[in-house]
């Protein structure tokens, strides 16, 4: 499907509407951004330079056990190690005003990093992501169907040593990608720690429950129609920002114009708002 997905993100509720992200950079921002399962900071390859170009601070770090801290790899990761992951480059870069970025799982990972940090944050931005649904601790595996901790727990166990999952051979939403970029992505994919998705997160922090957030919501990223009607309804009631992309799971790679024009956005509106 490469070259077949168009249009611009759609912004609103409306799919009849469709208004286009234009690059408005008014000043430099800081933009984190958090790759999720398998991957690493190289899966934003089509993304960082477009957004420096246009002269955004841009950080992209690895998560422990993962891409090349892949030999950090251990049964003991979680989700609170990939938070703390974050957490520390925010502190020691001495980074604020960012605009995180949370990519698939690393949605949890970002939920946890502005519980602890809200005032490092300026906007947060959940790319196809997962978000806790309601006020409740959540895990990866807590927004999967029951037989999905099994399915993954088992290949864990034939393929993983029981404590690493890898990368499936076509995960769900694989839309829009090349035959290269598919082969580049297996290629550095590694395992991910199991204990990532049965660790929970939940905000506490009143701070970063208000903090300003985009949801981008990949249309053809594999879920049912009634999952996606929830997630709107979760942005929609928390206030968020909506920006719909007819593309599969992996927008940085399928759609990359347009997930540097949406953050070149949300940086710039942000950077504009705190002026």
């Amino acid at each position: 499907m490469t070259g077949g997905d168009s249009g611009s993100p759609t912004l609103g509720r409306n799919p009849s509407v469709f208004i286009p992200i234009v690059p408005v950079n008014s000043s430099m921002a800081t933009v984190l951004l958090v790759h999720g399962a398998w991957l690493g900071g190289w899966c934003w390859k089509y993304v960082t330079h477009p957004l420096r170009s246009v002269d955004h601070d841009v950080y992209t770090l690895t998560l422990t056990g993962l891409g090349e801290r892949e030999h950090l790899s251990r049964p003991d990761i979680d989700l609170e190690t990939h938070i703390t992951d974050v957490v520390n480059v925010l502190e020691y870069e001495d980074l604020t005003d960012v605009v995180l970025v949370g990519h698939s799982y690393a949605g949890l990972v970002v939920t946890g990093v502005i519980d602890r940090v809200p005032d490092r944050v300026t906007h947060v931005v959940y790319l196809d992501a997962m978000t806790p649904l309601n006020d409740e601790a959540t895990s990866v595996f807590d927004l999967g169907p029951p037989e999905y901790r099994e399915v993954v727990e088992a290949e864990a166990e034939e393929q993983g040593a029981g404590w690493r999952w890898p990368m499936p051979r076509e995960p769900d939403g694989w839309v829009g990608i090349s035959e290269s970029d598919a082969r580049w992505l297996r290629s550095k994919a590694v395992p991910q720690p199991v204990e990532t998705f049965a660790q929970s997160v939940e905000v506490r922090n009143q701070a970063a429950s208000v903090l300003p957030s985009t949801y981008v919501l990949c249309t053809k990223n594999g879920l049912p129609d009634e999952t996606l009607e929830t997630i709107r309804g979760v942005v929609d009631e928390r206030g968020w920002g909506l920006v719909e992309l007819e593309t599969g799971h992996w927008p940085m790679v399928s759609m990359p114009s347009e997930v540097v024009e949406l953050l070149d956005t949300a940086a710039s509106t942000t950077q504009g708002a705190s002026t």
